[in-house]
């Protein structure tokens, strides 16, 4: 028994420093999904600041740090800012209905770079991440939790165990999107 323990007790060890020590790779993908994939490993914490999303009445772009009390969901806006800082977009339904226009497509063979949607019934994008490897515990996505503190903003959030957790909030469906920057029409949808 003593010997099971040990053994139980030093793969668990070695899990955690696998875990730990995990990067993900950027080979064979696309320079913006490179960019994206390194500003999600330098990134601290969430993105408070709404100045830039491009969508937003005037009224809600600012910079929500130390705001008490209500404010914008950050994954979204902490998602798209790895992609395009100085005009990101900040809800996860308004990223599925213009992600043809913002140069995504739908993927079902996601890589590094990818962003990862989590959604409720009748197709209601209610989360994101950034999808950055797989590992040994699956696909790994870097992504803010919703909050706008420094431990809201995770790493190497193992998606299975997202998915396992969100049921019971209600996620019944994820998507990846790749960008493949086909559509050239981000000025377009600025003007949205």
């Amino acid at each position: 028994m003593k010997k099971a323990l040990k053994i139980i007790g030093i793969v668990l060890v070695l899990l955690g420093v696998y875990y730990i020590t995990w990067t993900p790779s950027t080979d064979g993908i696309s320079e913006t999904a490179k960019k994206a994939v390194i500003a999600s490993e330098e990134r601290t914490c969430p993105n408070n600041d709404f100045r830039n999303v491009r969508h937003f009445p005037k009224e809600w772009k600012k910079d929500y740090t130390g705001t008490p009390g209500k404010y914008p969901q950050t994954c979204m806006n902490t998602v798209s800012s790895f992609f395009c800082p100085e005009s990101n977009w900040a809800q996860c339904n308004w990223f599925v209905a213009h992600h043809k226009q913002l140069g995504f497509e739908e993927t079902t063979h996601p890589k590094p770079g990818d962003i990862v949607v989590f959604f409720k019934k009748n197709n209601d994008a209610r989360h994101t991440g950034l999808f950055v490897g797989y590992s040994l515990f699956g696909p790994l996505m870097n992504h803010s939790d919703g909050g706008k503190k420094p431990h809201n903003y995770q790493k190497h959030f193992p998606i299975l165990l997202y998915v396992g957790a969100g049921r019971a909030r209600g996620y019944i469906d994820y998507k990846y999107y790749t960008y493949s920057g086909s559509s050239g029409s981000r000025t377009k949808t600025n003007k949205q």
